[in-house]
């Protein structure tokens, strides 16, 4: 495969896997937000579904690290690590903007393949 086009479908799936780690990130503040107020057995119920959700986001996040070797996916990861610790607390607002800066993270991964893209004329 030639290195320019071997070049532009890196940064073709380093974009898409930048768009779907952002999505992910955003669901998850909804999910946190849907947790909060919550008492008793349905805040039990809401940290595993939660706890769940950030298990595969995780999971996710490592493939993207591992097909794009973005350092940003790496720091996304670690802010999940961090998100999780928070819900286990109980500590929704903290959680959250946990969340803002992981997303940052992801909107900067994704900022650098689009802006890769659009010097090719593909965006």
């Amino acid at each position: 495969m030639d290195r320019k086009l071997s070049g532009v479908r890196a940064d073709i799936i380093g974009y898409q896997l930048a768009e779907r780690i952002k999505s992910g990130l955003i669901i998850g503040f909804k999910v946190i937000s849907a947790a909060e107020g919550l008492e008793g057995d349905e805040l039990k119920g809401a940290k595993r579904a939660i706890l769940a959700y950030l298990d595969a986001l995780s999971a996710e996040t490592g493939i993207a690290l591992n097909a794009t070797r973005l350092v940003e996916f790496s720091q996304v990861s670690e802010k999940i690590a961090e998100i999780r610790k928070s819900v286990e607390e109980g500590l929704f607002n903290v959680a959250s903007a946990k969340l803002g800066e992981a997303l940052s993270r992801a909107t900067t991964a994704c900022d650098k393949k689009m802006r890769a893209l659009s010097e090719c004329g593909l965006i």
